[in-house]
């Protein structure tokens, strides 16, 4: 995240500056109630889902972890095609591979949470969350 959220600020200001925390400064109480409810109301669920869920009941058919973790990203990255933009399908699949990675290194559901959550929130904030509601389709 301190590497990751500078660079994804960076490139907000580069390629999209209109959009630049466009979400807080225009429609702050719909960005709070997401900051509150994108947690548990989204995150929680994918995580359980696509995490807890996919690790243990498909580790038979991928014994590595690194595959399930493939597995795992590719699936959570592919569930997001419905907002029918690559922005999201791009960062969904490589958000998807470090909660992966999160998980698989922690066995926590929470850890894993937490990280997306984090993510989520960010990048909702600095403008990308466009790409990840029905305003961007």
């Amino acid at each position: 995240l301190a590497i990751g959220v500078p660079l994804f600020v960076a490139a907000q200001l580069v390629f999209e500056p209109g959009r630049w925390l466009q979400f807080p400064t225009q429609n702050p109480w719909l960005w709070l109630a997401i900051m509150v409810f994108y947690p548990l109301l989204s995150v929680w669920p994918q995580e359980l889902v696509y995490r807890a869920f996919l690790f243990h009941r498909y580790k038979r058919l991928f014994p590595s972890q690194t595959l399930r973790c493939a597995v795992s990203a590719l699936a959570f990255g592919g569930a997001h095609a419905f907002f029918a933009n690559w922005v999201a399908i791009g960062l969904t699949t490589a958000g998807g591979w470090l909660f992966a990675r999160t998980y698989a290194k922690s066995g926590s559901v929470i850890a894993a949470s937490l990280e997306h959550a984090l993510w989520g929130n960010a990048l909702f904030t600095i403008g990308w969350g466009w790409y990840f509601y029905a305003g961007s389709i």
